[in-house]
């Protein structure tokens, strides 16, 4: 079993230096704002990542409980998410194609490590 924290650390340090290198090179191709919405959907996807890791951490033993905690969990992670999209749209007016590109940037950083994880285990 991996440890969590350490595990969290990697994944996030990966996705957060990712996350500057592409918003620079977008703010040097295209601009300030579309490097802002890189960075700000990086943000709001790191911080899921943590409600999420938080809580099954602290997954309780019963069944029922755990998936009533855990489908919680993922209903809290997108009332985020979209109240942070509406935010950064209609509030910050951020270019909906940086928040696309900081949204798969970290959900592919998050699949290689999983992938990379579930190979370790099956090894």
């Amino acid at each position: 079993m991996v440890n969590f924290s350490s595990y969290v650390g990697r994944v996030t340090a990966t996705v957060l230096t990712l996350a500057l290198l592409l918003a620079a090179i977008v703010a040097w191709r295209w601009g300030r704002e579309e490097a802002y919405a890189v960075l700000f959907a990086a943000f709001l996807s790191v911080i899921n990542m943590l409600i999420l890791g938080g809580r099954l951490i602290a997954l309780p033993v019963s069944t029922q409980r755990a998936a009533r905690r855990l489908g919680g969990a993922v209903l809290q992670r997108w009332i985020i998410t979209i109240l942070g999209l509406i935010f950064a749209i209609f509030w910050l007016r951020l270019p909906v194609i940086g928040l696309v590109a900081g949204f798969l940037l970290t959900h592919f950083v998050f699949l290689a490590f999983l992938v990379r994880e579930r190979s370790r285990q099956r090894s």
